[in-house]
């Protein structure tokens, strides 16, 4: 299928008022067809995350109420003037968005937790995703369940299962990577706590506009739900009111792969929670060079 008009989806996003551009990429030519949910693959609505959500946004409250103010601003590209977010990666046309979010956050995390900033750490996305949710690229994944399988099996290197855009059978690698536990945050303040302390998963809707998006702050102007979809939040502006996140549709698409994204978009952080480990733990004497 042809590319918009961007020309007029350009001038729609003026004249709405919003801070965007739109223009080719490699998903555009999906645009006003569901091919691009095979890009997708969050398992996930807004009425399954309410019970989650809900019940996260009561522990938070009570957790965070004393709490000081986190900052206004927060990138792990440059965090103390240091990377921190290992390159973005690219899922094709195979719905494992969950699996490549989450290690996208883990990734991040070891590298902050050994002081490795800059370091190309590549898990298997393979891996965690064809062993923890076999035959799934048509259906995708949960975060919840993702995480889970990281604390119960761990994951293993890129370089002993490279990814394939396709279903494959779950084979045995030496394990890498492994998490001790994981929790979610529901609330402002919690959700920006915890990207404070590393890179997290979140969840969105994705509207046909998206596949479009080349710079700036997103906000939906037209075009219908796609799906809904996993990305990794590495930070935030409260000047510029936006979350700054990874995605997994390669470096041509969007800001170099990542894209910001207004508060309160698309369900980002009003219909899902954040959901991040609570600690992280390299395995079988596995180094980040």
């Amino acid at each position: 299928m042809p590319n918009p008009n961007f020309d007029k989806l350009n001038q729609k996003i003026r004249a709405a008022g919003a801070d965007w551009v739109a223009g080719e990429t490699p998903l555009s030519k999906y645009y006003g067809t569901k091919s691009a949910s095979k890009s997708l693959g969050l398992a996930l609505t807004p009425e399954i995350a309410f019970g989650t959500l809900q019940s996260a946004r009561s522990e938070d409250q009570i957790s965070f109420a004393a709490a000081a103010p986190p900052p206004p601003e927060v990138d792990w590209r440059k965090q103390n003037n240091k990377n921190w977010v290992t390159p973005v990666r690219d899922q094709k046309s195979c719905g494992s968005c969950v699996a490549f979010a989450t290690l996208a956050s883990l990734e991040s995390r070891l590298l902050i937790a050994h002081n490795k900033p800059g370091a190309n750490f590549d898990l298997s996305e393979a891996n965690l995703f064809h062993c923890g949710a076999p035959n799934s690229c048509d259906t995708g994944w949960q975060p919840e369940l993702a995480f889970q399988h990281l604390r119960s099996n761990g994951v293993g290197l890129e370089s002993n299962w490279p990814y394939i855009p396709r279903d494959e059978p779950c084979k045995a690698i030496p394990v890498a990577a492994r998490i001790d536990g994981h929790n979610v945050a529901g609330t402002s303040t919690a959700r920006k706590v915890a990207v404070g302390k590393g890179p997290v998963v979140a969840a969105m809707a994705v509207f046909g506009d998206f596949t479009a998006y080349t710079s700036g702050i997103y906000r939906h102007i037209e075009g219908g739900l796609v799906g809904y979809h996993a990305v990794c939040i590495i930070g935030y502006s409260d000047t510029q009111g936006c979350w700054i996140a990874k995605n997994s549709w390669n470096p041509r698409w969007g800001e170099s792969g990542f894209f910001r994204i207004r508060y309160g978009e698309c369900g980002i952080d009003t219909q899902f929670p954040f959901t991040y480990p609570t600690s992280v733990s390299l395995q079988n004497g596995v180094t980040i060079n």
